[in-house]
């Protein structure tokens, strides 16, 4: 009987400790989101692109041009893990995109660079670029 209650007290301190250990484990950080993997020029818009990409569900993505200096914010409202931007920029230009989620106290994840070059889900379109 002693046996049996010093087994279980032992299982139950090892779950304790287990359960313990899991909270204090650190956390990954928040990647970026993917570079964009559709970029085209604005049909309506000269000077304008249309840059698409995968994000975290539901994050707030940040797309910004280093030649200009601008940036545009958009949210993943529909939360489909996917972000559809805007922005002025030239063929050629460097843009940063990096990503928020409020919901893990508003970490946010370093930034990615690529470049402004017309681009489908199977690759550049022309290598216009150096």
């Amino acid at each position: 009987m002693f046996r049996r209650a010093a087994l279980h007290l032992a299982v139950a301190l090892a779950i304790s400790l287990l359960s313990g250990a899991a909270c204090l484990s650190p956390t990954l950080p928040l990647p970026p989101p993917e570079p964009a993997d559709t970029i085209r020029p604005s049909a309506d818009r000269e000077g304008v692109w249309q840059i698409s990409g995968n994000c975290s569900p539901g994050a707030r993505v940040s797309l910004f041009n280093e030649r200009t200096q601008r940036g545009v914010i958009e949210d993943d409202t529909d939360g489909n893990g996917r972000y559809h931007i805007e922005i002025e920029a030239q063929l050629c230009d460097t843009l940063l995109v990096w990503q928020k989620l409020e919901g893990t106290g508003g970490e946010e994840s370093e930034a990615q660079s690529f470049l402004v070059e017309e681009r489908t889900p199977l690759g550049v379109v022309n290598d216009a670029c150096p």
